[in-house]
């Protein structure tokens, strides 16, 4: 009999690899995803993040230049934590041996692999936990590699490593159980946390949660709770204890990454986010059927614990099996319960998530839930699920249908409910389960139940991916390579710091969804240096001062070039406006050419900006630094405003018609500091202005065309209030006036370049004060791991402006050298370096006083 039969340790794992490859890979055909077809995975973060930061990544290994600053984050920004949170796996240095424009073919690979590298690693956990080697134990192998975590998230290719390394984590802690050997558990735990934090931390939690079922496992039927805790003592000591080690030795990365994250806006606590309130109620059930989340539902969903309807089956059986102890069915329910409670309940949700409710993609320690689903259904297996007294062989099947049926139902008037066709499929998924569990002759039940497993997984994975706006890769290649090529001339190849203006984009033709991808990561994707960034590791202090000077910022993930204008161009350096042409070259024009910095008086220094008002910040700051009796940015008079109100519109019901008057020649501005417009449809003189974002009821300060002063402009815009109000600042900049602020500063321009030293980036550079200021201002983000000379001597740097750097220096030649240590990083080396030794001296002592189970 196949489930019988017995083998060499090894080839069951490789075995259900090489099922969980095959069943990935089918369905990636089916899809027709690269390389079994065109289409590739630029969706979602894969598409906005994950593709850019592993480009760079490969430049950097390429080049032998792996900075920990990079000035490819926005205006410039802390590497590690973004390479800490995404870039650790070490698989990630396969992507080395594909060519940059077959980046998303090895990114699908590489998903692949770390798929079949899961049904590995939870095949041989199984086999040591439950010391087997039955070939049998390859199909809950594959069920926990395709389970309902990795069929929605495969994009989210830095999770996978967590399920990879789980099983050999809960594998180290039974042989530390078992033997007091803690060398395994401190391992792989190690690896976890090192690999990707994050989930990482979620592990160490699960340790927690498995350690007590454990202490109750090997508790006595007449041992009260506190006897078995003295007992075990010892044992709970030294895990404990190894973990701590194992946390602490990471700290290389912990520290300087969580210094980092500090910086972020991921530190704000909402309360709400702590109140102990359910999160989901029965549409949970629908979970347990095939293809109840997809690429539409991935931001919003209930927990994704499915594992295929035969562990489902097999875990009820668990419960009512007769030669599995009440104890111990009491033990596995109390660690289920658990589990679920922390995805429920949202104050202990909020706490699995590192303290901050995640924004989108929900419960991500769903996996944790299937592990032990898995776990307890193989020892079912192992029991004999036919067992189980008949009534309960047709009464389980029964119940599991009528939760799904529930579930379904649950989801009906839900914003994407379910399909009735996938209720149907996890309705026939329940019957030929259980017709081969408890019908099918014993000698082709085994194999049978395979066939199913792997036909049910299969449809969960490809339904959950159907709906997935996947992109075109012959149209990436091509767009990539003739992009790449035209944004060379401005990639700074001799070290110059400066910034660039990408004015329209080739890439997103290769995209199947324009609207959602606005090329935030273009500059970690093509090398060059521009304003927008989006990742979870983006520095708050740096996109608030963005935003207050009229930059747009749709959450605090991210931030783009769209509001820029003569002003910001000057304080950013944004020296180049680059139009890209799909035939032909691209035409590149000049926007400031005073430099990364310039020398400004003791009153630009001292400037703080107002929260959301654009043009009086700029107004405030060209004062600061040329201080005239005539404001730099004239008011528009407001001849009439003629409002048409719409009650069948609920978001912008009211239009406004606008004549107004230019009072100065040069660009005209909207700044609505309230965020009560809707810049979409709005047009000036008839025509629509141009946008490249949504920005509706947001802030971003709107350029309305060049015009000379005595000009009638006409205005229509939709907004939410029947009047503009105070707060609706339309105003146009004296070009002529702005230009004298620019030829002033002109003589003291900073135009340094930067290396790599180390671990260090140096920027350096000459500077002349010609005009006896005290200060240099240079655009470049304030953070606490700079550390500054002028002339050879040590300053300190100020922050200016909400956000920038300034120093001091003197007149006449001032030699600059700005060099970034990454804040913690010497500490966390230390700290780490001590931990290991630690544990080497543990690990002596283990071997004197072995901890027996």
């Amino acid at each position: 009999m196949w489930h019988n039969y017995q083998t060499r340790r090894w080839q069951v794992p490789a075995l259900s690899g090489l099922i969980s490859l095959v069943i990935i890979g089918f369905v990636f055909l089916i899809q027709g995803v690269t390389p079994f077809g065109n289409h590739n995975l630029l969706i979602s973060d894969m598409g906005g993040q994950y593709l850019s930061f592993f480009t760079a990544y490969r430049h950097a290994i390429l080049t032998h230049s792996f900075q920990l600053y990079s000035f490819s984050q926005s205006l410039g920004g802390n590497a590690l934590p973004t390479i800490a949170y995404y870039l650790l796996s070490p698989f990630n240095i396969l992507m080395v041996f594909f060519p940059a424009v077959n980046l998303p073919t090895g990114l699908s690979l590489l998903i692949i692999l770390k798929i079949g590298l899961i049904a590995v690693t939870m095949t041989w956990f199984l086999q040591d936990h439950f010391r087997t080697n039955y070939w049998s134990t390859a199909i809950f192998g594959v069920a926990f590699s395709l389970s309902g975590f990795v069929a929605l998230n495969y994009f989210t290719i830095m999770w996978l490593d967590a399920l990879i390394w789980l099983p050999l984590v809960i594998q180290g802690l039974d042989y530390l159980i078992r033997t007091g050997h803690s060398g395994r558990f401190f391992g792989w735990l190690w690896v976890s946390i090192v690999t990707n934090y994050y989930l990482g931390y979620m592990t160490c939690l699960f340790v927690i949660y498995y350690l007590i079922y454990q202490l109750f496992e090997h508790k006595q039927p007449q041992d009260s709770l506190w006897h078995m805790i003295s007992v075990q003592l010892r044992l709970i000591r030294r895990v404990l204890v190894t973990m701590i080690l194992s946390g602490l030795s990471t700290m290389f990365i912990l520290i300087p990454t969580g210094l980092g994250m500090l910086t972020t806006a991921k530190t704000a606590v909402k309360l709400s986010n702590y109140w102990p309130v359910p999160q989901f109620g029965s549409e949970v059930f629908s979970q347990f059927g095939v293809g109840a989340a997809n690429f539409a539902t991935r931001l919003t969903h209930a927990p994704t614990v499915f594992s295929s309807t035969f562990v489902l089956l097999l875990v009820l059986a668990f419960f009512v099996h007769p030669h599995i102890t009440t104890a111990h069915k009491w033990h596995g329910f109390g660690l289920l319960l658990a589990l679920f409670l922390s995805m429920d309940i949202r104050t202990l949700d909020t706490i699995w998530h590192m303290l901050q409710t995640p924004a989108g993609f929900p419960y991500r320690n769903a996996f944790f839930f299937s592990f032990v689903l898995i776990m307890m259904g193989f020892e079912a297996w192992l029991a004999g699920p036919r067992q189980i007294a008949p009534h309960w062989q047709w009464l389980l099947p029964t119940l599991v249908a009528l939760a799904l049926i529930i579930g379904w139902l649950s989801q009906r008037s839900a914003q994407h409910p379910l399909a009735t066709l996938n209720l149907a499929l996890s309705l026939i998924a329940v019957l030929l389960t259980a017709s081969a569990l408890f019908v099918t002759t014993k000698r082709w039940q085994a194999l049978s139940l395979a066939g199913i497993v792997a036909l049910e997984l299969g449809t969960n994975s490809t339904l959950m991916m159907a709906k997935s706006p996947l992109g075109n890769q012959a149209k990436f290649v091509t767009a990539y390579r003739t992009e790449y090529r035209q944004m060379q001339a401005v990639n700074d190849p001799d070290g110059q710091l400066y910034r660039v203006e990408n004015q329209n984009t080739l890439i997103n033709q290769a995209y199947n969804y324009d609207s959602k991808y606005r090329n935030y990561n273009d500059p970690m994707l093509f090398n060059f240096h521009d304003i927008t960034y989006y990742s979870s590791t983006f520095a708050n202090q740096t996109r608030l001062m963005l935003k207050s000077l009229g930059l747009f910022s749709k959450n605090a993930r991210r931030v783009s070039s769209e509001g820029l204008n003569p002003v910001t161009d000057l304080l950013l350096d944004v020296k180049y406006d680059v139009q890209l042409n799909a035939v032909g070259q691209s035409r590149t024009s000049h926007r400031s050419l005073n430099g990364l910095g310039f020398a400004v008086p003791t009153a630009f220094s001292q400037l703080k900006l107002r929260a959301n008002s654009a043009i009086v910040n700029q107004e405030r700051i060209l004062q600061s630094l040329r201080p005239t009796q005539k404001t730099y940015f004239g008011n528009a008079v407001q001849l009439t405003d003629h409002v048409f109100h719409d009650p069948q519109a609920s978001r912008y019901p009211y239009l406004h018609t606008i004549k107004l008057r230019m009072t100065r020649t040069g660009s005209l501005y909207y700044n609505d500091t309230l965020s009560q417009s809707k810049f979409t449809t709005m047009r000036v003189n008839g025509h629509l202005v141009p946008t490249k974002f949504n920005a509706n009821g947001e802030l971003v300060l709107r350029s309305l065309g060049y015009f000379d002063k005595g000009a009638i402009v006409t205005l229509t815009v939709k907004r939410d209030q029947p009047t503009l109000g105070p707060h609706v600042h339309l105003a146009s900049l004296d070009q002529s006036q702005f230009d004298q602020v620019k030829q002033q500063l002109m003589s003291s321009r900073f135009t340094p370049t930067y290396h790599v030293s180390g671990i260090h980036t140096i920027v350096s550079g000459q500077v002349t004060n010609r005009s006896h200021q005290q200060w240099l201002y240079v655009a470049i983000p304030a953070d606490k791991g700079w550390t500054a000379t002028v002339n050879g001597t040590r300053v300190i740097p100020r922050t200016v402006i909400g956000g920038m750097l300034a120093l001091p220096i003197r007149a006449g030649q001032n030699q600059i050298q700005l060099t970034y240590h990454v804040p913690g990083l010497l500490a966390g080396l230390l700290i780490s370096l001590i931990s290991v030794l630690s544990f080497c001296g543990l690990r002596i002592w283990q071997h004197r006083h072995p901890v027996t189970s």
